[in-house]
């Protein structure tokens, strides 16, 4: 009975050693890429131990590599069922699950295999290696725009491991991606206080900081960064792009090359950096800075937005360069997401219709200025108004803003076929889109055509070159009819009077009484544009007017010119103009105190090729009147439109030697200056630039009209 036991035992141990054998074979041929010897092996072995946990989960293996992880899935559960107590074996199953996407029973099984409550390095390893794998996983979801996949992923990670810096750090980057700001910086605080060191996570608090409008808090961060890593491109990136929007322009500049040096593939570090050279007036080299940056990325739409609108700016660009570039943008990346299916809009040309506003800008900014007289006039038994606000910062100017719609979505968060869903949703009869090519558009919404009728108004003042906008809104002041249809996709479509009106902030300081040329004994001219509107034409025609007028001065303001490597930009270029630097006085540009600087001159000079805006309405507000030259395109006409509008028609000029003329006249006229100075202010208020009621019932008269005419031209649709 003994000897019959003992051969028995040596049998097994020899069927045993024989099933290793055989599996190694297997291992080796896998390994080798004999798939075929190994599955034959593998057979061999299950024959002869049909639950070897080993033979199956080297089956397993081999499975997915020949086959794909599906069918590998029953050969890792027959092995973790043979040898549970084998870690390795819930590893291999639950990384498969997590490939097929089955994040469910992945979790699941993990959370079995913690609840074992094996506490040895093996067990533990494990753990990690999962989470690795996962978090693997969902940055490459995230990296390929997948965020709903991302973020399941590093909440499956973060279950398992609440100390996993890295999946932390990840799901604040997926919540910033949808918009949840606040969600995101909490992240982001909690991966820091993990790993105080880590310069990428304080980069990343850094550009959440940006997009909450806390621009303080962001250089903080930023800061902290590269003094973690001096070498962390995106970190410099970021902070060109901060003290750009803050005005640092010096060191938005230093910031943006040294993150172009360090990584010259950072299409957004060209970006930054050509948009702190645009803000400079260096616009050949923001040009440049931006083709760079499409260089590196083809489809960056914020890079060709902005080299876009800096072509609007920039001296000697034909304004058909401009149209022909804006047209290859439309038909590159708009023109072919354009739906193309009937609307279920109700037809009835009379109804009350439903208007949506589509901007970045509800906020503190100019276009604010505009729109909210409007909306406060707005026929409310005619036309409903929504907003669409694609900016994450909101203020109390947006605050206010809201009560003067119907309904307020913060599309932040939304990617944009989502937000063209939410609009069509909402059964929007004519979207308005406030932004153009300016920061914040989402032009690509528009490009998906979510409601009937679309328009293109006030934030731009060009083509937006994409089919799927109906109309620009523009009056004759701007374009003049004949001459510039060609130059856009839209129709253009003209009020009979002006095209927006204008209203200044609370607590705008009254106007002064007396001219400084009555007390200081000699004019000055002052010039409130941003200094990228100023083309080297227009300061040879002001070196021009200060040579003609020994005793004049000039007062500019400029962005960071307190910084000396900017003042000695700023006066090499005004030198290089022909003006005297030593009658210039140089001011930074500020926010306290806007309006009282208006008092520092006499008469205002308009900037050229690009024309002030809110700036040139402001200048008449505060009782000063300015020359402005008439040029050809919108952008070059808004200030002989703004001073037809006033009654001020003579002081716009048809050639710069016409502005020096007009100018001159003016300022060896103290007679005329002071009639014209005094009661500006009361004339402004009094005219058609301030009209909100007319102008809102002709802004509603003109969306009737395109109503009516899409019914007329869709009847059978």
């Amino acid at each position: 009975m003994r000897e019959h036991r003992k051969s028995r035992t040596i049998e097994h141990a020899q069927a045993a050693d024989s099933v290793e054998r055989t599996l190694a074979k297997a291992i080796a041929h896998r390994t080798a890429g004999r798939y075929d010897k190994a599955r034959r092996n593998l057979q061999r072995a299950l024959d002869a131990a049909p639950h070897h946990a080993g033979t199956h989960h080297e089956l397993g293996l081999l499975t997915s590599k020949a086959d794909g992880p599906g069918p590998a899935v029953p050969h890792f559960v027959a092995a973790l069922r043979a040898e549970p107590e084998q870690p390795r074996y819930w590893l291999a199953l639950a990384v498969t699950l997590l490939v097929l996407n089955r994040l469910d029973e992945a979790r699941a099984l993990m959370l079995q295999f913690r609840s074992r409550d094996i506490a040895d390095d093996a067990s533990r390893a494990i753990l990690k290696d999962f989470a690795d794998h996962a978090f693997a996983r969902g940055q490459e979801r995230y990296s390929a725009g997948d965020l709903a996949a991302a973020e399941t992923l590093a909440d499956l990670v973060i279950g398992l491991d609440e100390t996993h810096a890295n999946a932390t750090h990840l799901a604040g980057a997926i919540a910033a991606g949808k918009g949840r700001h606040q969600q995101a910086f909490d992240l982001f605080s909690i991966a820091i206080y993990r790993e105080p060191d880590n310069a990428g996570y304080f980069s990343s608090l850094g550009a959440v900081l940006i997009a909450m409008g806390d621009y303080t808090g962001a250089v903080s961060a930023l800061e902290r960064a590269v003094a973690l890593n001096p070498n962390l491109a995106i970190a410099h990136s970021n902070l060109s792009g901060v003290y750009q929007r803050v005005s640092h322009h010096s060191a938005a500049v230093t910031h943006g090359r040294r993150a172009v040096a360090l990584d010259p593939g950072l299409s957004n570090a060209h970006n930054n950096l050509g948009c702190s050279l645009k803000s400079l007036g260096h616009l050949p080299e923001a040009l440049a800075s931006f083709d760079r940056a499409l260089a590196a990325d083809p489809t960056h739409i914020t890079a060709h937005s902005n080299r876009l609108f800096t072509k609007l700016y920039a001296e000697g660009v034909p304004h058909a360069d401009y149209a022909a570039d804006a047209r290859s943008f439309g038909a590159r990346f708009a023109d072919p997401l354009l739906r193309k299916r009937p609307f279920a809009n109700d037809r009835d040309p009379e109804r009350r219709l439903r208007i949506g506003f589509v901007s970045g800008d509800l906020c503190t900014h100019a276009v604010a200025r505009f729109i909210e007289p409007f909306l406060r006039h707005l026929d409310r038994t005619q036309f409903e108004a929504r907003a669409y606000m694609t900016q994450a910062a909101e203020d109390a100017v947006s605050a206010r803003l809201r009560t003067l719609f119907d309904g307020w979505h913060n599309i932040t968060g939304l990617n944009d076929d989502e937000a063209a869903d939410l609009i069509e949703a909402d059964a929007i009869d004519i979207l308005v889109d406030l932004s153009g090519h300016s920061a914040g558009h989402r032009l690509l919404v528009f490009a998906r055509k979510p409601a009937p009728v679309q328009v293109s108004y006030l934030g731009h003042p060009a083509t937006t070159g994409l089919r799927a906008m109906d109309y620009r809104l523009t009056d004759h002041g701007l374009d003049v009819p004949g001459q510039t249809e060609s130059l856009h996709t839209e129709t253009l479509w003209w009020l009979p009077g002006v095209s927006a009106t204008y209203e200044p902030p609370e607590g705008v300081p009254p106007a002064r009484e007396r001219a400084p040329f009555e007390d200081n004994g000699f004019i000055t001219f002052g010039v409130m544009n941003r200094f990228e509107k100023i083309g080297d034409e227009a300061l040879q025609a002001w070196a021009e007017i200060l040579r003609l007028l020994p005793d004049a001065q000039l007062f500019m303001v400029v962005g960071d010119v307190e910084t000396l490597e900017i003042r000695a930009q700023v006066e090499n270029r005004l030198s290089k103009a022909g003006l005297p630097i030593d009658r210039v006085r140089l001011h930074p540009r500020t926010t306290t105190g806007y309006f009282q600087l208006y008092h520092q001159f006499d008469i205002a000079l308009d900037s050229f090729p690009y024309n002030g805006g809110t700036t040139s309405c402001d200048t008449l507000a505060m009782g000063v009147p300015f020359i402005a030259l008439r040029g050809s395109h919108a952008v070059a006409r808004v200030g002989s439109s703004l001073l037809a509008t006033v009654g001020l028609e003579e002081l716009a000029a048809e050639t710069p030697e016409d502005y020096v003329a007009r100018t001159v006249a003016l300022a060896r006229d103290p007679e005329r200056l002071r009639a014209l100075r005094s009661g500006l202010r009361e004339q402004v208020f009094d005219s058609p630039l301030m009209d909100h009621a007319r102008f809102a019932q002709e802004m509603g008269e003109a969306f009737r009209s395109m109503w009516k005419r899409w019914i007329e031209t869709h009847h059978s649709a």
